[in-house]
């Protein structure tokens, strides 16, 4: 904001003034020995135009400029009118009276957003734990009736894990008042996730390598055994197929460290990813050329996995190439979290 911009915006002033300054100098004209005082008036109303219409115009701008600052430091914006101080002036105190208006508002729907994402996120919760009911039937039935299978039993898997990952995805959003962070076993949390994977594992006669796992870190173990679950389904998904000895999938699972960091690294041999799609991995609903021309997917395990990752405050990243394999690697940094959580 310019002066000469503000008293441009301003006309009806600068009108006035000028309607102000004609009348009288013309008025002078008629008077004997005017010339001094027309001199004297254009002087005087002139300065006192330029003066007064500067102030107005430094009030209102360093006025302008306090607010832009509360809304620079507020990370919640919609609660400016607790940021607004100075009200001198009549139009101060309306601007306020209107942010006032406008946080009362938005405060109200955002209430009403939340409420209702809770009780979508309940609802979900619900009906996950009420489907469970009729699968674990099947299973039963299934297993008094294993000459009925016909791949019934895979499906009612596929089935399970799309339950659950609708359960983690609803809580997602609230996760820090549904995990505990404590010390885990890595070697643990992996041993569990290849177990529940095991009938996928067995058909694809996979070749598994777990090694260096002997290290503990600070996380929620149900939170972290449904990431590396994640992994492993892409890593299962997108596996090349059987080679010359018929192994379908090689997988290699072990854990590194550094000083400030403890990286459990997960690295597969399947047909990886195009060097171009590798850095939207993590973005919701990305499925990639291997997601729509192959295996169905739905772009939400990786997404959940960094979501989940970054309310844990672990890191995640991966690396690919395509035909030569996806390594995803999990970091649990040395964090003033993890020293709390230890002390706890």
């Amino acid at each position: 904001m310019t002066y000469f911009t503000w008293l441009k915006e301003h006309g009806i002033w600068t009108a006035m003034y000028l309607f102000l300054l004609c009348t009288i100098e013309l008025f002078l004209i008629t008077v004997v020995g005017g010339g001094f005082l027309m001199g004297y008036v254009f002087v005087a109303l002139t300065g006192a135009f330029l003066c007064g219409t500067y102030v107005e115009f430094r009030r209102t701008k360093v006025y302008f400029e306090e607010l832009e600052g509360a809304m620079e430091i507020l990370k919640e914006k919609y609660l400016f009118y607790e940021m607004i101080e100075r009200q001198d002036a009549q139009e101060e105190k309306a601007v306020k009276e209107l942010f006032y208006q406008i946080e009362t508002s938005t405060i109200t729907e955002l209430e009403g957003l939340k409420r209702d994402s809770e009780e979508y996120r309940e609802f979900v919760e619900t009906w996950v734990h009420e489907i469970k009911i009729p699968i674990a039937v099947i299973r039963m039935i299934l297993a008094n009736h294993k000459e009925a299978d016909n791949g019934i039993s895979s499906e009612v898997e596929r089935m399970e894990k799309y339950v659950e990952q609708a359960l983690f995805y609803a809580r997602s959003s609230v996760v820090s008042k549904d995990y505990l962070v404590s010390k885990v076993s890595l070697q643990k949390m992996v041993e569990q996730t290849v177990l529940a994977h095991k009938r996928q594992l067995r058909e694809l006669n996979a070749r598994l390598n777990l090694h260096d796992l002997e290290r503990e870190v600070y996380s929620d173990g149900k939170w972290l055994q449904f990431m590396l679950g994640q992994v492993l389904d892409n890593s299962m998904k997108y596996a090349k197929g059987k080679d010359a000895d018929g192994c379908g999938l090689s997988l290699e699972v072990f854990a590194t460290e550094t000083p400030n960091a403890i990286q459990l690294h997960v690295k597969d041999n399947g047909i990886g990813i195009k060097a171009n799609e590798v850095d939207r991995v993590f973005d919701k609903g990305f499925t990639g050329q291997n997601g729509r021309s192959g295996a169905k997917s739905t772009g939400i395990g990786l997404y959940l996995c960094k979501k989940l990752c970054d309310k844990l405050e672990h890191g995640i990243t991966l690396t690919s190439k395509e035909g030569e394999g996806t390594e995803v690697i999990f970091i649990f940094p040395r964090s003033s979290m993890m020293e709390a959580a230890e002390q706890a």
